[in-house]
């Protein structure tokens, strides 16, 4: 589900769009689990206490949302294609590729000869 309008109840203000609320890419259980870790507090040890589920697979479980939710490096020809057009410094591209490198599991995006 995406949402398309977001409304200040204060001043009224309203922005039109296609807004994507992170927790949204989460599965059902995911978002379930979510919320249970954080009215926890953070603690799977309480959790673990709680639901009878072992450390191990409730940090499994945290481990796939927090991997779901990081932010993901763009694709090598767009960080090329902004760079190119003067969006980006050449600092800020090495790093674009440098990370997306290191998710793609390619070696070479350390590579200091491009």
């Amino acid at each position: 589900m995406i949402v398309a309008q977001l409304s200040c109840t204060r001043c009224g203000t309203e922005v039109r769009g296609s807004f994507q609320a992170p927790l949204a890419r989460l599965s059902m259980a995911q978002q379930a689990f979510a919320l249970r870790f954080l009215l926890a507090r953070g603690n799977l040890k309480e959790l673990e206490r709680e639901e009878g589920v072992s450390y191990q697979t409730l940090r499994g479980q945290l481990d796939e949302i927090v991997a779901q939710l990081a932010p993901q490096a763009p694709p090598r020809s767009e960080v090329l294609v902004r760079l190119r057009r003067g969006d980006l410094r050449a600092e800020d591209a090495l790093r674009l590729l440098e990370a997306a490198g290191r998710s793609d599991g390619d070696e070479t995006g350390g590579n200091e000869n491009g």
